[in-house]
C-alpha cells in the first residue's frame, strides 16, 4: 500500500489536499505531518518539525510521496529535500517563492536515475501554466505566454496565505522594476473585466516550455474586484518597504478581519492562459473558472503529481507537472472536479 504525507496537513491548503487525496487515492495511507497534534479525517497525524532535520528519517523512510504545503517558502529546503532523496521519498511542494523554487531545481538537477523526483511550484502557479502551455507545442507562431490569476475575495483566507500573497508586492523584480508596478485589464466575457498586475510566477528566469522550445512568460495576479487590485497597486511601494515581521503581523490582522469584507466580494476565481504572437496579440486561450471551492484548483496539481509518481516510481530528477500530466488530462480532471474549462481562439479584450 502506498503512503502519501502532507506536511502542514492541518493548514488551509493541507486539509484540502488531504480531502482530495482521499477521493483520488482511496487505498493510500495518508499522513498529516505537523508540529502540533491535530485531527484530520482519513489521515494519521505524525509529528514533523522542519526545525529538527535529525528526525526526518524516522518518518520519511515509510513515505512514498511527500507534499510540502508549509509556507511561506522562505526557509532552507535543503535538509528536507536531501532526506527525501536518502529515504526514496518523492518530493512535491506548493512553493510560490522564485528563490525557493530555483533552489529546489538546483539540488534536484544533481539527482541521477534511481533517485527521487522533485516537483516544485506544484500549484496553480506555475504548475497549471506549465501543463496548459504544452497545448501549443509545435505552434511556431506562439512567441510567448501570458497568464492571469484572480481570486474570489469571498473565500477563506489564512494569515499565511495572505502573507505569502503580499510578500513580493512592491519589491524589486530581476529586471529592475517592481512587482505589481504594471497592470492591465482582461475581459472574461459574462464574468466581466478584471485587473491584473505583474507578479512572480517562479518561471521568470527560465521561461515556460511548450514542449519543443522555451518562450517568455508574463504573469499577472488580481482580485475579483478591480478596485482591490488598483488599491493594492497604489500602496505597493509601501507594502514592499514593510519589514517582513510587520507584514506577517498585518497579515494576521487581515485574516482575522477578512470575514467583514468577504460579503463585498464573490467566490469566483479565474485562471486565464493566453498564447501570444510576436506582436503580443492573442492567438489562443484557455480559461479555468471556479465558481465555488476556488482553492481546490491550486490543490489539485499536487494530488495529480502524487498519483503520477506512485504510478511511475522510477521518475527522477527535477521535473514539472507537465512531464506527468497532459493538457487534455488536466482539462478532464478539472471538469470532473466541477470546474469550467473553456478554450477560444478569438482575442480577449485587453486594455
Amino acid at each position: 500500500m502506498s503512503t502519501v504525507m502532507v506536511l502542514g496537513g492541518s493548514g488551509l491548503m493541507g486539509r484540502r489536499i488531504l480531502r482530495l487525496l482521499r477521493q483520488s487515492l482511496p487505498d493510500a495511507t495518508l499522513i498529516c505531518g505537523g508540529r502540533s497534534p491535530t485531527s484530520v479525517e482519513g489521515a494519521t497525524f505524525t509529528r514533523f518539525d522542519l526545525a529538527r532535520p535529525e528526525d526526518f528519517g524516522a518518518t520519511l523512510q515509510h513515505v512514498d510521496v511527500l507534499i510540502n504545503t508549509v509556507g511561506p517558502f522562505t526557509y532552507d529546503h535543503g535538509p528536507l529535500l536531501r532526506a527525501c532523496r536518502e529515504h526514496r521519498c518523492h518530493y512535491v511542494d506548493l512553493a510560490e517563492t522564485p528563490a525557493f523554487m530555483q533552489a529546489v531545481r538546483d539540488i534536484a538537477a544533481g539527482f541521477v536515475p534511481g533517485d527521487i523526483a522533485a516537483i516544485t511550484g506544484c500549484s496553480s502557479v506555475p504548475a497549471l501554466i506549465e501543463v496548459f502551455a504544452r497545448r501549443w507545442q509545435g505552434r511556431a507562431d506562439v512567441a510567448g505566454v501570458r497568464a492571469q490569476l484572480s481570486i474570489g475575495t469571498n473565500n477563506d483566507a489564512s494569515a499565511t496565505l495572505l502573507y505569502s500573497m503580499l510578500l513580493p508586492i512592491g519589491r524589486a523584480k530581476p529586471q529592475g522594476s517592481r512587482w505589481f508596478g504594471e497592470s492591465w485589464l482582461r475581459d472574461h466575457g459574462a464574468i466581466g473585466t478584471r485587473r491584473y498586475s505583474t507578479y512572480p510566477s517562479g518561471l521568470e528566469s527560465i521561461g515556460v516550455s511548450l514542449g519543443d522550445r522555451i518562450v517568455p512568460l508574463r504573469f499577472g495576479f488580481g482580485f475579483d474586484r478591480r478596485s482591490y487590485t488598483s488599491a493594492l497597486r497604489m500602496v505597493s511601494r509601501v507594502v514592499g518597504a514593510t519589514p517582513r515581521g510587520l507584514l506577517h503581523f498585518g497579515s494576521r490582522i487581515g485574516a482575522a478581519m477578512s470575514p467583514l469584507a468577504r460579503p463585498l466580494g464573490t467566490r469566483v476565481g479565474i485562471m486565464a492562459i493566453d498564447a501570444l504572437d510576436a506582436s503580443g496579440d492573442v492567438l489562443d486561450s484557455i480559461e479555468i473558472i471556479a465558481r465555488n471551492n476556488g482553492l481546490d484548483v491550486p490543490s489539485w496539481p499536487s494530488v495529480w503529481a502524487a498519483e503520477a509518481l506512485l504510478a511511475k516510481p522510477n521518475a527522477s530528477g527535477s521535473i514539472s507537472l507537465a512531464d506527468l500530466v497532459t493538457p487534455d488530462m488536466a482539462r478532464s480532471k478539472l471538469v470532473a472536479a466541477g470546474f469550467e474549462v473553456a478554450t477560444e481562439s478569438a482575442e480577449p479584450a485587453l486594455v
